[in-house]
């Protein structure tokens, strides 16, 4: 038998146990060297995750503050925008900035009053017709282009798409390419055949970027998958997505429906009976409040897609969602041809008018672990508070006071952050060719484009603009107008 050495272990176990310490140093050595790495890793990671989010806007069209179910109370079935209310934060007093499209889109770009560009109301959509009614963008009169949220992300590395209704000239100059999207799939006028995607006029509308291109497919679920793509072929880095839906515009179609039969009738498809052709779709008056549920729930469908898409490729904890709409609905069409249409719950007024219902629309906004589950907003925002919201996220400047492009929105960060962070006090405004409203706390003045037929209405007590108090406060009156005519004043003179 082999004699043990004095301590205990043979020569052999002692060699081993040398190999296995020169491994572990070894290792050690390597890990120590390949810390920093893994450091710089971390934060890079921690930068991208934290610094900068990817964002998702969700723009439907024409849906009004009693249109979605939830909190909301319409009758349409919309699950998928319930939950993305209940995961994130809904709002009770959030508007757009105008009661019409093109407003509404230009200042959600800008983060700034849409009159500022000249755009008060619904664009002309001849894009053919270049000498007639082709807008040349988001252009101020002075014919400074003005920034989007895509420049600016871009700038800040994020791939930018745009996908759907563009409805901001049908210039080619005024192609979103040219406003720092890198992508654009979508029609650029203000309506169109779901379908043929033709336009109200019966021209094609459907582009790639800045060549006509042809998807087949009900729109609303088209533009979805357009988005999706792009965030297939982007996520490896942050990306800003702008889905802005045609749905729930005229033509009121089903996704069954399938292609209206093209027909002109001069113009422009302006029949005001139902049947192929018309540029309010195929269905008979009576019909049109169940074909717009249909509609909207088509639209939530795709909400539900986008964030299940989102959630299996594990996205979701590193995106904003912002889901609003560009105007309130239609109560009715033409008055008593199209007598009912959708609804805009207990506001009054409808699309184009500057009552609530004209302009306070659904509003939710997602962040997952940033935005408190079930958290609810009444404060007053509008859509031109989006891009400052961005900027603030990513740390970035707003142009100072005095610079051409100047941002009037404001920061909804601390709210979203905490929803009882007190926002300070700001005075509000809108007008369209006719009329002009201004809205300081709960009070709100709407008068006509001229300043007569004044009517005041205190929103806390009246959401429902019902008793007019011109008589009762005559001092809101007075200060109200004179902040509206400032206003006016810099707006117009530039």
């Amino acid at each position: 038998m082999r004699r043990p050495d004095c301590c205990g272990i043979s020569k052999g176990q002692a060699d081993m146990r040398l190999w296995k310490a020169l491994v572990f140093a070894m290792l050690g050595i390597v890990l120590l060297l390949l810390l920093p790495l893994a450091i710089k890793g971390l934060n890079q990671g921690k930068t991208a995750n934290s610094d900068k989010p990817n964002i998702i806007i969700i723009l439907a069209d024409d849906l009004g503050y009693g249109d979605i179910g939830g909190y909301y109370a319409g009758k349409a079935v919309t699950p998928n925008l319930n939950t993305l209310a209940h995961e994130g934060m809904l709002f009770t007093d959030f508007h757009s900035n105008g009661p019409m499209c093109s407003p509404t889109r230009a200042a959600l770009l800008t983060g700034r009053y849409q009159n500022r560009m000249g755009i008060e109301t619904a664009l002309p959509g001849q894009w053919e017709q270049l000498g007639k009614g082709a807008i040349m963008g988001i252009s101020s009169p002075e014919n400074i282009r003005e920034k989007s949220i895509a420049a600016y992300l871009r700038e800040a590395g994020y791939a930018t798409g745009f996908f759907g209704k563009w409805h901001l000239g049908n210039h080619p100059d005024a192609n979103p390419v040219h406003y720092g999207f890198d992508e654009f799939r979508g029609l650029t006028s203000g309506c169109g055949d779901y379908f043929s995607k033709l336009d109200r006029f019966g021209y094609q509308d459907w582009w790639y970027n800045e060549n006509l291109e042809f998807q087949e497919g009900y729109t609303t679920d088209v533009i979805t998958e357009n988005g999706i793509e792009f965030i297939k072929k982007n996520k490896e880095k942050p990306f800003f997505v702008y889905l802005a839906h045609l749905g729930v515009h005229f033509p009121w179609q089903r996704p069954e429906d399938g292609v209206l039969e093209i027909r002109r009738e001069g113009e422009e498809f302006t029949s005001n009976y139902p049947g192929p052709g018309s540029k309010l779709g195929p269905h008979t008056p009576e019909k049109v409040p169940d074909v717009l549920s249909e509609m909207i729930e088509s639209l939530d469908v795709n909400v539900g897609r986008l964030m299940q898409f989102l959630k299996k490729e594990g996205l979701d904890k590193n995106t904003i969602v912002f889901f609003t709409a560009d105007n309130g609905q239609y109560l009715n069409y033409q008055d008593d041809v199209w007598p009912n249409v959708g609804s805009n719950g207990i506001l009054r007024g409808e699309k184009s008018d500057l009552y609530e219902g004209g302009h306070r629309v659904p509003a939710i906004a997602w962040w997952p672990g940033k935005i408190a589950p079930l958290s609810v907003s009444h404060h007053t925002f509008m859509t031109f508070d989006l891009l400052p919201t961005f900027l603030d996220i990513l740390h970035i400047s707003s142009p100072l006071e005095n610079h051409p492009n100047r941002l009037d929105g404001i920061s909804m960060l601390p709210v979203w952050i905490n929803s009882e962070d007190l926002m300070p006090q700001r005075t509000l405004f809108w007008r369209t060719p006719g009329h002009k409203a201004v809205r300081k706390g709960p009070w709100k003045l709407l008068q006509t484009r001229e300043g007569a037929n004044s009517e005041l209405y205190h929103l806390v007590q009246d959401i429902s603009e019902s008793n007019n108090l011109i008589d009762v406060h005559p001092e809101m009156l007075d200060v109200l107008t004179s902040e509206l005519t400032v206003w006016e004043k810099e707006i117009d003179d530039k």
